[in-house]
């Protein structure tokens, strides 16, 4: 697949980090949509399955851990690598999503590189 042929969800609501990811996943090739809040991002899996998603967990409404529990009642394959990107450190979020199977955390603010590495990773094109 090319790379643009790959459907990213991202979920974030800080309006300014969105946007300057959009750009740098538009310079690596890849299309992604924006879910500013949980109840966005819902709506948005409900709508289309996404080849990854890039999931903060601090949202409005609805959080991000119950964002993820969503996609693993909607999609209970789970076929679809989740990359967590957070502010928060705090080891025992990393044991939460080791049991939720997130597949990557990137601790913000992350460099872009290590963003496109993890995306890249996560489809299998590294």
């Amino acid at each position: 697949m090319e790379r643009s042929e790959f459907y990213i969800l991202m979920v974030e609501d800080d309006q300014e980090l969105a946007n300057f990811n959009q750009i740098v996943l538009r310079r690596a090739g890849f299309t992604a949509q924006h879910a500013a809040d949980g109840e966005q991002a819902v709506a948005m899996l409900d709508a289309r399955r996404p080849d990854i998603v890039l999931l903060d967990l601090n949202l409005p409404g609805l959080s991000g851990w119950y964002v993820l529990e969503y996609m693993n009642q909607r999609y209970p394959d789970r076929q679809i690598p989740v990359i967590v990107t957070t502010a928060q450190s705090d080891p025992a979020n990393r044991v939460v999503g080791k049991i939720q199977a997130v597949y990557r955390y990137l601790i913000k603010p992350f460099d872009r590189r290590e963003l496109i590495a993890a995306i890249e990773s996560a489809l299998g094109l590294s």
